[in-house]
């Protein structure tokens, strides 16, 4: 009779979830993820078939319980939800900073296919939900330009977040950002 296991898989990978993000797949090894889930080498692979696997699972539960699609899909859509998530989708504290998701592609070449799968999937929900928002606030003409300058500016951020810039800069920079992206965003709709 096999014995049950005594852990919850969703407990699993939010402690996961750090060590992924702070050494990324390469740097991060079994030893640690024992010591910080709290679950010997055999019990993470009679649950996962690997550090990969476990990776891939700790990647998608991010993606799934992270703030950026609930952020940009909030009614009503525009300006107010890029701000917010431009405020909130970069995480910045001692344990982790950034986006899991923007840092794990420094190691694109090294991942695994169904993970690469999945960042790129979750980007382009993202870009969609980035797009509604920027719609909904500016004439047509600049709706593919603004998303760009939104997309690449959340990249910066993220990755300036490494670095743990301190909250209250980020803040002011995404302010000062928002300024800039309304007033030369051309014919602004109304309440944006």
């Amino acid at each position: 009779m096999a014995r049950p296991k005594k852990f919850n898989r969703e407990g699993v990978l939010d402690k996961a979830i750090p060590i992924f993000w702070k050494f990324g797949l390469a740097g991060t090894n079994v030893q640690t993820l024992e010591a910080e889930t709290g679950v010997n080498k055999s019990g993470l692979y009679s649950e996962f078939d690997s550090k990969e696997d476990l990776f891939v699972a700790a990647l998608q539960r991010y993606l799934e319980t992270g703030p950026a699609l609930r952020i940009l899909e909030t009614s009503p859509p525009g300006f107010h939800n890029i701000e917010q998530f431009l405020l909130h989708a970069p995480t910045f504290s001692a344990d982790h900073a950034g986006c899991l998701s923007i840092n794990s592609t420094r190691d694109v070449a090294t991942l695994p296919e169904k993970a690469v799968r999945l960042i790129a999937d979750f980007n382009a929900r993202r870009m969609q939900a980035i797009r509604a928002n920027v719609e909904a606030a500016v004439t047509a003409d600049r709706v593919e330009a603004i998303c760009d300058l939104i997309w690449t500016y959340f990249s910066g951020l993220c990755i300036d977040a490494n670095l743990h810039t301190d909250g209250l800069q980020h803040e002011k920079r995404v302010q000062q950002f928002m300024t800039l992206v309304r007033a030369g965003s051309g014919a602004v709709k109304s309440g944006q």
